[in-house]
């Protein structure tokens, strides 16, 4: 699905649930396990990587830098 433009607080909050789970991700398949407990995901775009919603893939953000090095 492609990625429109979202409420900057509920994107924000979403990040911050985020994050702190994914600090020290190892491996791209440990990144999925740990968004999918949340409920996300992600895929690779022409514009990056970007968080997703499961089960539906629904673009919500990009991610953030640190987590699109696997």
């Amino acid at each position: 699905m492609t990625y429109h433009a979202a409420d900057p607080i509920t994107i924000s909050r979403i990040l911050d649930l985020v994050r702190p789970e994914l600090r020290n991700v190892a491996s791209r398949d440990e990144l999925k396990r740990r968004l999918a407990r949340l409920g996300y995901g992600f895929s690779d775009t022409r514009r990056g990587r970007m968080l997703t919603t499961m089960p539906h893939g629904v673009e919500i953000a990009p991610m953030p830098p640190s987590l699109t090095t696997f």
